[in-house]
């Protein structure tokens, strides 16, 4: 069978997570397994709302799935949940001061090494997490735009991330909604009808292709991604004279004193003050020249 999974990510302050999970009880038969992972084959589980210390969750309906299937690790001497096929994850979203992250609710069936599943069950399941979902989106607002904390600007268009109202207040009032992404970008929610003027005030990062020759050649700072330092004079028309730093390169490696071009990415995180951030380093020769700057110009989108 082939492996399926469904899943909604969300982003659900504790007054959405409350309602999220009212939703949820209606149905009697259901409880939350509050973790993944416990010291007796007899999992923790709750029907409250409120008072949840562990992210990691999963819904279990008894109507659906008599008893969970779990698994003994003798390495750890814990015992692990299993019967993923027919328990949905949850992932609750994380607060920390004044930032939430992202979760997500979850179904995976079907997959290689895993049980049959029942097709009754099956359906049952996917009509549960369809119910779930369709709650979510009547109640969750998904026009985002997902831009840098640094360079409010740059930024784009999200659309996989579906945030309850009480977030979308809290982010009103200087609270940050965060993705998966860098820790330095947000997610800022604006009104559906206004979407084209919004995301008319955003752009892309910019990158920047430069020339210049290898004035020295530092330590090799990665192996696998074949990142090294370089330090190269560039040419008059480069917004800086010379630039040291690690950028990725390919064979044939730079030596000292040959031209090469360079690509920079725009700093759009602050993490450090300067302006530009190298990234690729390429070699150029009479023979290559032209074919490996209209390369990297189309690859960066120079």
């Amino acid at each position: 069978m082939t492996g399926v999974r469904s899943q909604l990510v969300t982003l659900m302050a504790p007054e959405d997570e409350a309602a999220f999970l009212s939703f949820v009880f209606e149905r009697p038969t259901v409880s939350l397994i509050t973790d993944e992972r416990s010291p007796t084959p007899e999992f923790p589980r709750t029907r409250e709302v409120g008072g949840l210390r562990g992210l990691q969750c999963m819904l279990w309906d008894a109507a659906i799935l008599p008893r969970p299937r779990v698994e003994h690790i003798a390495s750890c001497d814990d015992y692990y949940l299993r019967s993923e096929e027919s328990l949905i994850q949850f992932l609750r979203s994380p607060v920390k001061d004044t930032a939430i992250g992202v979760g997500r609710i979850a179904l995976a069936t079907g997959w290689k090494g895993a049980p049959a599943t029942n097709p009754k069950t099956a359906r049952a399941m996917t009509d549960w997490f369809n119910a779930l979902g369709r709650w979510i989106k009547a109640r969750f607002e998904n026009s985002f735009v997902y831009a840098s904390d640094f360079k409010p600007d740059v930024g784009s268009r999200e659309r996989t991330v579906w945030v309850g109202p009480r977030a979308v207040e809290l982010s009103r009032q200087g609270w940050k909604l965060k993705h998966e992404g860098p820790p330095e970008y947000s997610l800022h929610y604006f009104d559906p009808a206004e979407e084209a003027d919004v995301l008319a005030r955003y752009r892309a990062p910019k990158n920047l292709l430069c020339v210049g020759r290898v004035v020295h050649v530092g330590e090799v700072i990665s192996v696998p991604l074949q990142k090294q330092t370089f330090r190269v004079a560039l040419e008059q028309d480069a917004p800086f004279a010379e630039f040291e730093g690690p950028f990725s390169c390919t064979r044939p490696t730079p030596k000292l004193g040959d031209e090469v071009a360079c690509v920079f990415h725009e700093n759009i995180l602050g993490r450090h003050p300067d302006p530009w951030e190298p990234r690729e380093i390429r070699k150029l020769t009479p023979a290559n020249r032209d074919r490996v700057l209209d390369g990297l110009r189309k690859t960066w989108r120079v």
